[in-house]
């Protein structure tokens, strides 16, 4: 009995050291065993402003404003995974003035949001009416944005999409 009275006396003159700075002596497995925290770095953006980016990207789409559409995209902006920014520029740029009027519309849009960048992916459905013959077509498909920030504002890092002409 005197030995497990001595054991405990020296466990606790242990401890009491340790207790003395505010740690706890004794912390749960989980607690002891968890992850440090993960800073708290901002995200990109919020979601609204990501979709006040979009809308701001159909605006200028269906006005056929390329100059101010082009200004949504990064200077290092890829489409489709090849074509650099002065392709889109000229893609775009063909395309709108081949138009009598453009309504594209987003659906099923899915948006994740980190640190450096956001991603978008949507369907969207665009109803074109062509200067040639007035003809009209509906393009519909799927698309992938992925979103930086430059100079404090979001800008199309890449686009990727793949379309159907539908009769």
């Amino acid at each position: 009995m005197k030995s497990f009275a001595f054991v405990l006396s020296t466990l606790i003159a242990g401890l009491v050291p340790l207790s003395l700075d505010g740690a706890a002596p004794f912390r749960s497995f989980s607690h002891a065993f968890a992850a440090p925290a993960l800073s708290q770095t901002p995200l990109i953006a919020t979601d609204q402003e990501v979709r006040r980016f979009f809308d701001q990207y159909i605006e200028r789409y269906n006005q056929l404003d390329v100059d101010g559409f082009l200004r949504l995209f990064s200077m290092k902006a890829k489409q489709n995974q090849s074509d650099g920014f002065q392709e889109i520029r000229s893609l775009y740029s063909d395309y709108f003035s081949e138009m009598i009027s453009l309504q594209n519309s987003l659906e099923e849009m899915k948006v994740e949001i980190y640190q450096n960048a956001a991603e978008v992916r949507a369907r969207y459905s665009v109803n074109q009416v062509l200067k040639k013959g007035g003809e009209k077509r509906v393009l519909k498909g799927s698309g992938r944005w992925v979103l930086t920030k430059e100079d404090g504002m979001l800008k199309i890092l890449s686009f990727d999409y793949r379309n159907e002409r539908t009769p």
